[in-house]
């Protein structure tokens, strides 16, 4: 019995470690192409950013991750800028960035360079930790 347990310990170990190293990929890969990006064009220099992947038809994006943005975006002001992207308008830009699923948010420094990313709903308090430790 604790054989079995020690072998599940170790693959939700080997999962999470495999699931960083994705997120990291993705951050670098994102950066290669985050200075270029026609997606990015409207950044405001200086600024930090949210840059949020979604689509119409996505129910968690309506109901959990716009309010969420909202309510930070209400708190901080002019002090953060999100820029919304609609993943099957912007098919190309989803795939340049690497998103596979929706919602999807990267965190982007004061020089537009990705430093985080979040797969599924992310709430206001995660979003704020991680602008704040820019």
């Amino acid at each position: 019995m604790i054989d079995r347990l020690i072998v599940i310990v170790m693959l939700a170990g080997l999962a999470v470690a495999a699931y960083r190293l994705l997120a990291l990929w993705q951050v670098r890969r994102a950066g290669r192409v985050a200075l270029s990006d026609p997606v990015l064009a409207g950044l405001r220099p200086g600024v930090p950013a949210i840059l949020y992947f979604t689509t119409p038809a996505c129910g968690p994006c309506n109901v959990r991750q716009r309010p969420a943005l909202r309510d930070l975006l209400a708190e901080l002001g002019d002090a953060v800028q999100v820029i919304e992207v609609d993943a099957l308008e912007q098919a190309d830009a989803a795939d340049r960035w690497g998103v596979m699923s929706v919602p999807t948010t990267f965190i982007l420094d004061r020089q537009g360079r990705p430093r985080q990313i979040n797969h599924g709903v992310a709430g206001p308090d995660k979003l704020r930790r991680q602008l704040q430790a820019l």
